[in-house]
């Protein structure tokens, strides 16, 4: 888990306290600037998930409103089966991620296109793996199905809303973008306004 907190050298104790609490088995601070963000969790350029060495990285992404203890350790029971040390999974990773929301809520939900402005988390499995063939493909597609699955029916989310630069492919415009009409329609007119040619559609297309 990173605890970060922005402008200090050092996370204020109100906030890390109850962790240290639990007793991990090991706690590593460091400071550093915006840019080192993507090195402490893993997913800096030189890291195997931006690797284009072969790998394959897919997510699979559900917006939530809380975490819920018990749904989470059931996720984690099932991570820790299909991609333990001897799995060929075994460089994934479980992303539970929480943002300060103010900025987000502060707009109200119909003032743009996007859809999602009351949502507190984001979660997202991303499967790590060296592609062999269709079956591990499948695999893998299976295991982060099913554990965006497990977070689903736990936490009583109606659908699978997602954030669309983690989409799998297989959620659909609804999932990526929501399903009210209005919203759709917006988001459909900005989109033929914007890239009236369509240049931009190879990735979760509005239309």
């Amino acid at each position: 888990m990173y605890v970060i907190q922005e402008g200090v050298d050092v996370v204020e104790d109100k906030y890390v306290k109850p962790f240290h609490d639990i007793g991990p088995i090991a706690a590593i601070p460091a400071a550093g600037t915006y840019l080192s963000l993507a090195g402490w969790t893993g997913i800096a350029e030189e890291m195997p998930p931006c690797q284009k060495a072969g790998a394959s990285n897919p997510r699979f992404p559900i917006y939530l409103d809380q975490y819920d203890p018990a749904t989470m350790a059931k996720a984690y029971a099932l991570f820790a089966q299909q991609a333990g040390p001897s799995s060929a999974f075994n460089n994934s990773i479980f992303m539970f991620e929480g943002y300060s929301t103010q900025g987000v809520k502060a707009s109200k939900d119909d003032a743009t296109a996007f859809a999602y402005r009351a949502k507190n988390l984001l979660t997202a499995p991303l499967i790590s793996y060296i592609p062999a063939d269709k079956k591990l493909d499948e695999k893998a597609a299976k295991l982060g199905n099913d554990l965006r699955e497990v977070l689903r029916k736990g936490t009583g989310s109606k659908s699978y809303g997602s954030y669309v630069n983690y989409a799998f492919g297989n959620e659909g415009p609804e999932s990526w973008y929501g399903s009210d009409k209005t919203r759709q329609d917006k988001l459909k007119g900005l989109k033929k306004k914007y890239d009236p040619s369509g240049k931009f559609s190879f990735f979760g297309p509005v239309a």
